[in-house]
Parts: structure tokens; sequence; C-alpha cells
């Protein structure tokens, strides 16, 4: 074969050159001189599948055990991580246990402790409450005891008015009964001047009785207001009220039976 130059063109305008070599008689291929000849027979291949089979066993073998190697590391870690949970667990238990007990301990130190105060206190509001009975009825007898002196005074000036008033009257009597040997005209003067001081004496009595029932009315008031303040007042304050309360109405009295007696004369 001769050697041509070909030119080959395309659509795209791009040329290029193809040099053909001439055609030469292939050699057959011999085995090298060194190498043997291997022939291939069914006990050679049943043997390389045999070896084959084994190394794929030995393989899977190999990554079976990795597995199981593998396994046993992830079960011997998970144990130990189980027992870290439950050594935790029991080292938590423990102390939220001991942790209970010192807070029940002092939970019922402390409720003790609250009873015996309160206990203190239920005592101390027995011994006050027995002293204020005990003071309240002394005061109640010392009270008792200043109105009946306060009524038996009043009583005996009572008496001694009413009996300054029968005085008073007998006398008036007598002066009627010694105008009656002066004149007629004098007598009925002195009748006419009596009868007169005789009206305004019993205006003036009825006055008086009706301010003296007032003022023991006012008195009455008053003993009982003090008697209400009582229960916080001292008993020494509530005996000089007393005593000015007293001594104030011996005075008023006095002075109406002096007023009374300067009109009459």
């Amino acid at each position: 074969m001769s050697v041509e130059d070909c030119k080959t063109e395309r659509s795209g305008g791009l040329a290029f050159e193809v040099i053909l070599k001439p055609a030469t008689s292939s050699s057959p291929l011999t085995a090298k001189p060194g190498a043997p000849v291997r022939e291939l027979s069914l006990e050679c291949i049943d043997k390389k599948l045999k070896e084959a089979n084994d190394r794929r066993a030995s393989l899977e073998a190999s990554k079976l055990l990795t597995l199981l190697k593998d396994k046993e590391r992830c079960q011997e870690a998970n144990q130990r991580v189980q027992e870290l949970n439950d050594s935790f667990s029991r080292d938590a238990e423990k102390k939220l246990a001991l942790k209970m007990e010192l807070t029940a301990e002092k939970k019922n130190m402390q409720i003790k402790a609250l009873q015996d105060r309160l206990r203190e206190h239920a005592q101390k509001v027995e011994a006050v409450r027995t002293v204020g009975e005990m003071y309240r009825s002394e005061l109640k007898e010392q009270i008792e005891r200043k109105l009946e002196t306060a009524g038996e005074k009043r009583e005996a000036q009572l008496t001694s008015l009413q009996e300054r008033i029968r005085k008073h009257q007998q006398h008036i009597t007598e002066v009627i009964e010694a105008s009656n040997k002066f004149s007629k005209d004098t007598e009925m003067k002195l009748i006419l001047k009596m009868e007169a001081s005789l009206r305004n004496r019993e205006e003036q009595l009825s006055q008086l009785m009706e301010r003296l029932r007032q003022h023991e009315q006012r008195v009455q008031q008053v003993r009982q207001n003090k008697l209400s303040q009582s229960m916080s007042n001292s008993s020494i304050s509530e005996s000089t009220s007393f005593e000015n309360i007293d001594n104030i109405d011996n005075l008023s009295m006095e002075l109406e039976v002096e007023a009374v007696d300067g009109s009459s004369s």
C-alpha cells in the first residue's frame, strides 16, 4: 500500500492531515522463554474457587470478629455508663435521704421550739389573766365600798337637811303663834307676810328638791361613768375622783341650805 496524502474537510472549516502507514504482517504471540505454561483444569479451578471461598470466609470471619469486638466494647462502655449512672443514682439517693433526714430533724426542732414558745406565751397570758381578774375583783370591791360610803353620806346629808327644814318649820310656827299676840292689823300684816314667806319658802323648797334630784341624777351618772372607766384606771385615781365628787356634793348642799335659811329669815 502506497502512502497517500489525504485531506478531509469539514463544515466547521477545520482541516487535518492523516498519514497512513503501510500494512505489515503480524507475527503470532509467543510465550516468553522464561515463563512456564499454565494449564487450566477443573481441579485447578475448583481449588481456586475453594481458596477464594476460604479467603472470603476468613474475611467475613475477620469482619465478624471485629464487629463482635466493637459490640463487646460498646457493651462494656454501656455497662460502665450504667454502673456510673447506678453509682450516681445511689449517691444521689443517699445524699437526698441524708438531706431529708436533716430537714426533718430541723423541722422537728423548729416545731418543738415553736411549741415551747407557744407554751411559755400561754403561761404568761394565763398569769396576766389571773392577775387581771384579781385586780378587777379588788377594784370592784373598792368601788362598791366607795359607793356604799357615798350613799351613806348622801343619806346622812338628806337627813340633816330634812331636820333643818323641820326646825325651820317649827320656828315659823312659833313665830306665827307669837304674832297672834299683836293687834289685828299687825296680825293680818304678819299673816300676809308669813303666807308670802311660806309660799316663797315652798317654792324655794320645791326648787331645791328639784335641784337635789337633778344633782342626784348627775352624781349617779358620774358614778356610773367612773365605774365603767375603773377597769383601765388605777384604784388611787378612782378614790381621788370619788372624794372630789363627795366634797363637791357636800359643798353644794351646804350652800343651798344656807340660801334657803337666808331667804326664809
